[in-house]
């Protein structure tokens, strides 16, 4: 929410539907809202529907496969990034020293709680 914030969204765009969501670690959350935005690759602009939640996460975002399919996208996992199929090619890359910062405090904050957390995943790339 915090980022939600930060972009400088009005509430009102807000809707609280309460979804119940499972991660990849087969726990469940529940959304705090959902919303809308535009999201801009190159000259290609969609509105996506986005549930927030109050957690940290490993991921900057999770993209599903319908998005990336009406961007006309090619997903290559082992990069970390997504090209898209333009004039000019565009290809966004993965920030991996945010993604390693935020798998650390996840594991700091799971040694508090006493929750159990899976191993790391092998395509992490140490700095």
């Amino acid at each position: 929410m915090s980022t939600y914030r930060q972009m400088c969204y009005s509430p009102s765009a807000l809707e609280n539907l309460g979804c119940l969501l499972s991660r990849f670690n087969e726990a469940t959350t529940t959304s705090l809202s959902d919303i809308v935005l535009p999201i801009q690759a190159d000259q290609i602009t969609l509105s996506v529907w986005f549930s927030m939640i109050d957690d940290l996460s490993p991921y900057n975002a999770i993209i599903g496969h319908a998005w990336l399919h009406k961007m006309k996208s090619i997903p290559p996992t082992y990069h970390q990034m997504v090209s898209y199929l333009t004039k000019r090619q565009v290809d966004l890359f993965g920030n991996q020293l945010v993604m390693q910062q935020c798998y650390q405090v996840m594991l700091e904050s799971s040694h508090l709680t006493g929750e159990e957390v899976h191993p790391k995943p092998s395509n992490i790339r140490e700095k």
